[in-house]
């Protein structure tokens, strides 16, 4: 039997057959369809404009659609035909014509109602405006433009959130990072989703950390941890910055966190072993060794873990053990040069001089660094070369400039040969890339009473100290200092006080009794010289 179909059955024979192409991901096919069914329809059924222009850009004809919406919008530029045409423009690659469309489009809502709609409706222009940008290729300037139209829409509702948030993101990737902060500081304040609010909180987190701002990027990303409850990152994130911050029991708290939440997250246990190391008992440090063991248990190739195993165990005085695990590191990864650094440091401390001396020029060979150069300095001077070690630390401060470890060692070498001025200068430097070097702050008050800079020398001594008030070393030298100033009262007040620190030290001994002499304390100051003659003939039997 034969069967026949009106016009009307045909199409909709053809216009199924579209669904269940483009149901099929058959889209070629599924245009060829549609395209059929809109030749069709000429003079039967009268298609609008926009239904035409739809058709057109589903069929990748892009022209006439921009030809027939193009007409729409003369004739009645509102702001759906505007974004329309837009995304036609885009489709046809021509973003210029589209990013003007989209910025009319944007024009237009600002002077419309302020509703839901016409929020979604910005929303929408401002992103695809950002797509046009990106396509154009010169990021920099799609950023600042995209934030030029983020601030618009922000005049325009001084509550959105979304562009607030997307503004602090292009601030971001143009480095306008207090500007970023800024925005993510509203975001916070206005009535942002669970999602957004944390996003905020990671990406300034992630900010304050590239500031070095770590007391800030704890505070968000613990606040993003608890909103997440389970990323593992985020616990992480946060146990690291309280590491940096010395807070270290709340960095092993967080570092827990991680672990109960992914038992094999090895850098959860590497972190937490490096907290417990820092806590400084022996309890605390065989802690820290089950946690890179464990690591180890589960990755006995993971590098990281064995050498801080290495240093843990050299720590515990156990070298040859230490020795070990740096060497088992560097058969796993030849080109760890923190490896050949660890066993540089095991060999010194076991006397091997020249062994740590090519451990740490393969380190420099793999990566030559400010702090290899300066550790290779080190090592030149246990074998008695300050000349080579003085070579390296000048080498060290030319590649890092910034670097005071490097400043802190050549002045020592210049303060060893009595060169107090270039001393001083060395340990300046040095505390102005470290202020909290109390050991180059006490150094350089020395130097400075050498060269009779009394009000420098006396700061240092003051501040010094204050930081550190069971040194025994301060008191000692501040003593000196004032034996210069013939205040021998104040000298012998800080004698006292550093023998109170360090009982059996024959030299404190004889400087006080030297003071006592000068103060008329005859009787004390010879039971001072007493006291020390006895003290070097005890450490002459030992």
């Amino acid at each position: 039997m034969q069967i026949i179909f009106n016009c009307f059955d045909l199409k909709s024979v053809i216009s199924s057959r579209g669904q269940y192409l483009l149901k099929m991901r058959c889209y070629d096919l599924a245009k060829f369809t549609i395209y059929q069914v809109a030749e069709m329809n000429k003079g039967l059924i009268e298609l609008s404009p926009i239904q035409q222009a739809l058709i057109y850009s589903f069929c990748e004809n892009h022209d006439k659609a921009i030809q027939v919406l193009d007409g729409i919008t003369l004739n009645k530029p509102d702001i759906p035909m505007c974004t329309l045409l837009a995304k036609a423009q885009m489709k046809a690659k021509r973003n210029k014509e589209a990013m003007r469309m989209f910025k009319k489009a944007l024009d237009l809502i600002s002077y419309s109602d302020k509703g839901p709609s016409s929020l979604a409706a910005s929303a929408d222009c401002l992103y695809h405006l950002g797509l046009c940008y990106m396509e154009e290729g010169n990021l920099q300037l799609t950023y600042k433009l995209a934030i030029t139209d983020l601030t618009t829409a922000i005049n325009m509702d001084k509550n959105s959130y979304i562009a607030f948030y997307n503004r602090a993101l292009c601030y971001t990737k143009i480095n306008e990072l207090q500007m970023a902060l800024t925005d993510y500081g509203i975001v916070l304040l206005l009535n942002a989703g669970e999602t957004v609010t944390l996003n905020t909180y990671i990406n300034r987190g992630l900010i304050y950390a590239e500031l070095e701002q770590f007391i800030f990027a704890l505070e968000d990303f613990k606040q993003a941890a608890l909103i997440s409850k389970t990323n593992v990152s985020l616990c992480q994130a946060t146990a690291m910055c309280y590491h940096r911050n010395k807070e270290f029991e709340e960095a092993v708290n967080f570092f827990t966190w991680a672990v109960k939440i992914d038992p094999r997250f090895l850098d959860a246990y590497i972190g937490r072993g490096n907290s417990y190391m820092e806590y400084g008992h022996d309890e605390a440090t065989k802690q820290a060794q089950k946690d890179f063991l464990k690591a180890l248990h589960f990755n006995p190739a993971y590098t990281k873990a064995r050498i801080c195993l290495g240093y843990n165990l050299q720590a515990q005085g156990k070298f040859q053990k230490a020795w070990n695990h740096f060497t088992i590191a560097m058969e796993v990864d030849p080109k760890s040069y923190l490896a050949y650094e660890g066993r540089a440091v095991v060999c010194l401390q076991m006397g091997d001089n020249f062994a740590a001396f090519q451990d740490i020029n393969a380190a420099i060979k793999i990566n030559g660094t400010a702090e290899f150069l300066t550790n290779r300095g080190v090592i030149h001077e246990f074998m008695g070369q300050q000349q080579n070690a003085m070579r390296d630390y000048q080498e060290a401060i030319s590649l890092n400039p910034t670097y005071s470890l490097a400043y802190f060692n050549a002045g020592n070498i210049y303060f060893h040969h009595r060169q107090f001025s270039q001393a001083s200068d060395y340990f300046s430097k040095a505390l102005k890339f470290d202020p909290e070097n109390e050991c180059a702050t006490m150094n350089r008050a020395i130097a400075n009473t050498v060269l009779k800079r009394y009000e420098e020398a006396k700061e240092d001594f003051a501040y010094v100290a204050e930081s550190c008030p069971l040194w025994a070393a301060v008191y000692f030298n501040r003593a000196y200092f004032y034996c210069c100033l013939k205040q021998y009262e104040l000298a012998e007040e800080d004698l006292t006080k550093a023998l109170s620190l360090q009982p059996n030290d024959a030299l404190i001994y004889n400087l006080r009794a030297e003071v006592r002499g000068k103060i008329g304390l005859i009787e004390e100051a010879m039971a001072d010289y007493n006291k020390a003659l006895d003290l070097q003939e005890h450490a002459l039997v030992v």
